[in-house]
């Protein structure tokens, strides 16, 4: 399997998949062995259906379903289910060893199952078919045993020696089974016992798997996840009914009624075989060990109340449930932490650790913290890049791999077994991953936001410099009064502050301010020589916007400089026309023109487009040799 350009992730050694070029599909496999199971099931239940009170006497009518023992029917819907589901596993990969091995083990469940049922039928049978039931009962509790040993010998890892202890599991319990079966032990005490052994090499080899899977995570989560299963399932029938008789006591319950233990064994065996969400099993495998400790303190807890303090049983179980509740939630969420080796998100630290990834300068310090936060916040043995342009992330390699995508300017990266190999990635790491990029992704708006902001600020301070300061001092300049000098700077120094501070100020009337401009217009080219032509062809007593009259200001104050430094005008013309809400600017003057691709060497022209332009108005520059004619047009008034 190639995750995203990372090596190979080997598939186990012990897993052979042979194809062949004639095998059926798997859905003809399962109807074959459906049909083959549900038929002796439904044989087994016909003959038991039979009213006549002895076999030999033929057929009667059948009787009604609610006359069998309900550990009939556990019996055979066990046996049925196993085999079903053993069945269907084995139609979807018949090559695998591990799943042939499973496969045998639901026909044996079968036969044990069937063979229990068998003689629990109300008809008379006859002594050599209630020994065969017997039989069938015995040869197949051992040989689901043995199955299990081989079984978990190899899967899913093959431990050492695992064909020692395959043998030696065969030739002992298998000759005491056969012995049984050929009538020199009591049968019915040998097979419980022969279960009671197996059942415990089954437990001790499921966890030995555990300890060989260490340093595989992938495994070590399917060998804790058979573990948990097998444990339950095969502790559960040890301990109500093999256990006991074994030692001769009479079962806690019923042995037909105890099979269903075994539905968890295989339930288990079909998730692990399938490797179905193999990074979310170890968790799984936790949760359900912790329920069923919970509900076995909860009996404990129970059982010594009425026995020590003589409580009656519906005040017991009411106080050993308060008393497990009280302890459950902490002594659960201590005990996770502990297995799981997971470290505590800091949320207030992996935000801060996000915007400092988000607001570095470049792309490259970007790329270096965002790889460190990854490496602190899951300790992969390995990060890689991705392929460029992937930009789905997620869960590979059966939990091995997490993928994160390309965003924000940040790189898609693989990141290689978490926690140094111990553990493997979940859903929860990926909704991490997911709500950091998100977050990575605001932050990086956010700062690309303020970063035009304070470009389109620094453009503003300094288009206004330009055009408002650099207008006034160049009048300030030419003035020979002393104090009109002094108060053309001063007044200077006044819009030097507005224009850094960009203050709103009190609104004043459209006539105050074109006096104001008219003033200052005159002033300047009084003092360079030049003539003014100022006619306005506006009335308006309210207030015009700021943003509209700091455009007009610096329109006329460029056209004035312009005319003044480059033009050679004696004369210059200022007409304003207010039409509606629309204000027309055109400024003339009489000099020797320019040329309009020179004449934008500077910034003059091209702020004033930019003002007029940002109001969304017009803007337009006419030029020859007599003389060059400004024309702007824009909203004035709100």
């Amino acid at each position: 399997m190639t995750v995203l350009g990372h090596p190979p992730v080997a598939e186990p050694a012990h897993l052979p998949e042979r194809t062949g070029a004639r095998r059926l599909p798997p859905s003809i496999l399962f109807a074959i062995v459906a049909a083959s199971v549900l038929t002796l099931s439904g044989l087994l239940v016909l003959a038991s259906l039979n009213a006549a009170p002895d076999w030999s006497q033929g057929w009667r009518p059948i009787r009604s379903p609610l006359d069998l023992d309900g550990r009939f029917w556990v019996s055979v819907m066990t046996g049925t289910l196993a085999a079903l589901s053993s069945g269907w596993i084995w139609s979807l990969k018949p090559g695998d060893t591990a799943v042939r091995l499973f496969a045998l083990s639901g026909a044996a469940t079968f036969a044990f199952c069937m063979g229990a049922a068998g003689n629990l039928a109300p008809s008379a049978v006859p002594p050599a078919i209630a020994m065969t039931f017997s039989m069938t009962n015995a040869i197949g509790a051992s040989a689901f045993g043995l199955v299990m040993i081989a079984l978990f010998s190899i899967y899913p890892s093959r431990l050492p020696r695992a064909d020692w202890l395959i043998g030696a599991s065969v030739a002992l319990f298998g000759g005491w089974t056969l012995l049984a079966v050929a009538g020199v032990l009591n049968i019915s005490v040998a097979v419980q016992r022969v279960t009671f052994l197996e059942m415990l090499v089954i437990v001790a080899v499921s966890l030995a798997q555990i300890i060989a899977a260490r340093g595989d995570a992938v495994q070590r989560a399917i060998a804790v996840w058979l573990s948990a299963c097998v444990i339950i399932g095969a502790g559960g029938f040890i301990a109500t009914v093999a256990a006991p008789i074994t030692f001769g006591a009479p079962p806690l319950i019923p042995a037909q009624y105890a099979f269903a233990f075994f539905l968890i064994i295989y339930a288990g065996l079909a998730v692990g075989l399938l490797r179905y969400r193999v990074f979310g099993l170890g968790r799984w495998a936790y949760q359900v060990l912790f329920t069923v400790a919970a509900a076995l303190v909860v009996l404990a807890v129970d059982a010594a109340l009425i026995l020590l303090v003589s409580l009656d049983p519906a005040r017991a179980i009411g106080l050993s449930l308060f008393m497990v509740a009280v302890a459950y939630m902490p002594a659960r969420a201590w005990l996770w932490s502990r297995l799981s080796r997971r470290k505590a998100l800091d949320q207030a630290g992996l935000m801060r650790a996000v915007a400092d990834v988000a607001l570095q300068p470049g792309a490259d310090q970007r790329a270096q913290r965002w790889q460190a936060l990854m490496r602190d916040l899951f300790s992969p043995l390995d990060i890689t890049a991705s392929l460029a342009g992937a930009h789905e992330g997620g869960i590979e390699a059966e939990g091995r791999c997490l993928v994160t995508p390309e965003r924000a300017g940040l790189p898609g990266l693989i990141l290689h077994d978490k926690d140094m190999g111990r553990a493997l990635f979940t859903p929860e790491d990926w909704d991490t991953v997911r709500e950091l990029g998100a977050l990575a992704d605001y932050l990086d708006e956010s700062r690309t936001a303020y970063d035009r902001g304070a470009a389109w600020e620094r453009t503003r301070i300094a288009r206004d410099i330009h055009d408002h300061i650099g207008a006034q001092l160049l009048t300030a300049l030419h003035v020979r009064e002393d104090g009109r000098k002094n108060e053309l700077i001063r007044a200077t120094i006044g819009d030097l502050r507005d224009v850094i501070r960009n203050a709103e100020g009190e609104p004043a009337p459209f006539d105050s301010l074109m006096a104001d401009l008219r003033s200052e217009t005159a002033d300047r080219l009084e003092a360079a020589g030049l003539e003014l032509d100022w006619r306005v062809d506006a009335e308006r007593e309210d207030a015009p916007l700021r943003v509209a009259m700091q455009t007009l200001r610096a329109l006329v104050r460029e056209a004035v400089s312009n005319a003044i430094r480059h033009a050679r005008a004696s004369a210059l013309s200022v007409e304003l026309v207010l039409e509606g809400d629309a204000l027309t600017l055109t400024v003339r003057d009489d000099g020797r023109g320019f040329d309009p691709d020179a004449g934008r060497a500077g910034h003059g022209l091209d702020n004033m487009a930019a003002r007029v332009e940002a109001l969304g108005g017009d803007f337009s520059i006419e030029t020859g040799p007599s003389g060059s004619a400004l024309t702007a047009r824009f909203p004035a008034f709100a």
